[in-house]
């Protein structure tokens, strides 16, 4: 995923997300304020909300905070790999 493509999809480099229950129950991640279809989704069966009770939005939090580091970290990769690729310029 490019940076360009990063930028689509959160609006700009410097988005705000929030962690909002939708109207279905489900805990959503979205760009703050923007009323577009969410980013990601979570939705626990009624098993495991009775087990985490009031805690369930924060191990929601902590599940959504993997996936941005773990997009984060993939693109830092990526672009690691990109420099290293490149032949050198002076041979010596």
């Amino acid at each position: 995923m490019s940076i360009e493509q990063l930028k689509q999809l959160f609006g700009n480099q410097e988005a705000v997300l929030e962690l909002v229950q939708l109207e279905n129950g489900e805990l959503a991640l979205r760009n703050s304020g923007s009323e577009q279809e969410p980013l990601v989704t979570i939705q626990f069966n009624e098993e495991v909300k009775a087990l985490l009770g009031d805690q369930t939005p924060v191990v929601a939090q902590h599940m959504f905070q993997a996936a941005l580091f773990a997009l984060l970290e993939k693109q830092a990769n990526e672009w690691q790999a990109e420099v290293v690729d490149e032949p050198p310029k002076l041979m010596s």
